[in-house]
């Protein structure tokens, strides 16, 4: 598998991953549609500690009290979100910055107890009412 890299819409900001992701996640919360701009948002979760920033600066939004979103300081994309306090060690970056959005495919659907009636998850994931670990 090619290394996973990707970048913000102006370019100036460039990511790579030294590792394989860890899950590819759908969240359905009312944050994330919000942040988004769209019904849901997807993320391609993987180890911080393997991610790293090669070109651009990110800007920061504390979103919640346990959760910022960093963009391109340049153009705005969002470009990952770290949520310390539940998901420590990960960063969940917007599947859409990917260099190769189509080799990752959502398996894990969360907080669709807000899904929009008309989205329907891909066939096979798991869904969670919530997050794992908080009901499903």
């Amino acid at each position: 598998m090619n290394p996973l890299r990707g970048r913000c819409a102006c370019g100036q900001l460039r990511y790579e991953v030294a590792s394989a992701p860890l899950q590819v996640v759908a969240c359905h919360c009312d944050l994330c549609k919000r942040m988004s701009g769209g019904p849901f948002s997807v993320y391609v979760v993987v180890r911080e500690k393997d991610f790293r920033l090669a070109a651009g600066e990110t800007s920061r939004y504390q979103a919640t009290d346990r959760t910022a979103k960093h963009f391109c300081a340049s153009c705005g994309t969002p470009v990952f979100n770290a949520n310390p306090a539940t998901y420590k060690g990960l960063a969940m970056l917007y599947l859409g910055t990917t260099e190769d959005p189509g080799r990752y495919e959502p398996r894990m659907n969360i907080f669709c107890e807000s899904k929009l009636e008309w989205v329907t998850p891909n066939a096979g994931s798991q869904l969670f009412s919530r997050s794992p670990g908080e009901g499903s």
